[in-house]
C-alpha cells in the first residue's frame, strides 16, 4: 500500500540496502581468521536508480547489456562485490578482513539506517496529519 508513495518505497529500499549491508559486514567479521577469505561489500545505495525502478503500472527501467558477463548479480536489488580496493591490508594469510575498517562501516550502516527510519517515521506522521488522524 505505501510502496505507492516515494518516500516509503526510497526508504524501505534504502532500509533493506542497510540490512544486507549489515549482513554482509557480519560475514566478513565471523570470517576474519579465515585463510583466504576477501572481504566483501555492497555497492553504495544510488537514490537516482531508486526512483527509475517500478512506479505505479509503468514498466521499470531496466539497464541493457551487450554482453551477459557486464552487469553483476543482484540479491533484492543489493550488489555485493568484493572489497579489494578500499582494504587496508591483506595478512600473510591472504585474509583481507580488517576489523576496524568493520566496525566503522557498521557504526555508519546504524547511523545511515537511523536517518531511514526518521524519513519513513516522519513520512508517516505527515500522512496520518493530511488524513485527519493523529
Amino acid at each position: 500500500m505505501l510502496d505507492g508513495i516515494d518516500v516509503f518505497r526510497i526508504s524501505g529500499a534504502r532500509m533493506r540496502q542497510l540490512a544486507e549491508r549489515q549482513n554482509i559486514l557480519a560475514q566478513n567479521i565471523a570470517n576474519s581468521e579465515t585463510p583466504l577469505y576477501r572481504a566483501r561489500d555492497v555497492k553504495p545505495f544510488q537514490f537516482d536508480s531508486a526512483l527509475l525502478r517500478h512506479q505505479g503500472g509503468l514498466p521499470a527501467l531496466r539497464l541493457a547489456a551487450s554482453h551477459t558477463g557486464h552487469l553483476g548479480g543482484t540479491r533484492d536489488g543489493v550488489t555485493v562485490t568484493a572489497d579489494r580496493a578500499n582494504s587496508y591490508s591483506e595478512d600473510p594469510d591472504g585474509n583481507t578482513v580488517n576489523l576496524e575498517e568493520q566496525m566503522v562501516k557498521q557504526a555508519d550502516v546504524l547511523k545511515a539506517y537511523d536517518l531511514a527510519t526518521l524519513v519513513y517515521k516522519r513520512g508517516a506522521a505527515i500522512l496520518r496529519t493530511a488524513v485527519g488522524s493523529r
